[in-house]
Parts: C-alpha cells; structure tokens; sequence
C-alpha cells in the first residue's frame, strides 16, 4: 500500500538499513520474487532498499528512486544498487568459464584471476568447493547437490574474498 500521501508516515529522516537483491544467490531457472515499493507502490523492484526512521515501527522497503528521497541521498543508494548489479554480471561472467576436469580425481579445476578454485564429488554424491584450503559442502543449510550449485558457491567463496 503507497504511503507518500498517507499522514502520519515521515518523507524526511530516514536511516539507511541494507540493500538487497532479491535474484541473489538463485539457482538457473528459479524466479524472482519481485517487491513492491512500499511508499509509492512501483511494482517489480529487484533492488529492495531497507530504510527505518525513530517515528515508525517497522523498517520499510522501497525502491532506489524512493529511497533517495527519504533519505535525501541522491548518490549512495544509487551506488549500491550499482554495486549488486555490478555482482550480478560478475556472477553471470563467472558462471560461463569452462572448468577443466581431472581424470584421475574427477574434480573440476578452475584458474581465475590467479586463484585456484576446485569443485569435487564426494563419494556419497554430493559436490563440495575447495578454495584457499577451505571447503564448502553446503548452500543455504543444505548439501551441495549438483555442479550448478558448486560453482555458484564457488563463485560467493572468490567473490567474498575480493568485492
């Protein structure tokens, strides 16, 4: 429900909470589940920018354009909704490098920006990411179950270490 013209909501003294993209960390093939600006009531924001004020209760989600002016910020949400988009096509491009697979283990290797990253198959059927002698067997509380998933994971290991 838009509240710009509600009384009782606040237009100024907003604080900045998080940004978050709603499309991160899925899967090929999985929706998004799109928000609705709750100040002007856009539809289909992906970039959902988090924002509380001592006046109100609960935290409210808006949209970039919203978020500026509540917060009377006309960079920095702009820069960090270009920073998760900035992500995403880091992800993308990650997620189409061709991964060299071992004969004699198996495992898959892949050589990026210097670093060595391996996905293996443990012998029970589920897929773990080696990285800088770290090993991650799981994404989201649950066992990594297909080579899609590893790299994924993979990718959140390096990005982490280098946004």
């Amino acid at each position: 429900m838009p509240r710009w013209n509600k009384e009782g909501i606040p237009h100024k003294g907003w604080k900045y909470v998080d940004v978050i993209d709603l499309g991160e960390g899925l899967l090929p093939g999985e929706q998004i589940e799109y928000e609705s600006c709750e100040m002007c009531g856009q539809e289909r924001i992906r970039y959902v920018h988090i924002l509380s004020h001592p006046d109100v209760e609960d935290a409210i989600h808006v949209g970039c354009d919203c978020a500026a002016q509540m917060l009377n910020d006309y960079v920095n949400p702009t820069e960090r909704e270009r920073n998760l988009r900035n992500k995403l096509k880091r992800r993308e491009n990650f997620m189409r490098r061709e991964w060299t697979r071992k004969d004699n283990t198996g495992n898959y290797t892949l050589r990026y920006k210097g670093e060595n990253i391996t996905i293996v198959k443990s012998k029970y059927g589920s897929w773990g990411v080696v990285f800088r002698e770290e090993w991650c067997w799981k994404y989201r509380g649950e066992k990594i179950h297909d080579i899609n998933t590893a790299k994924l994971v993979a990718f959140e290991l390096f990005d982490e270490l280098y946004e």
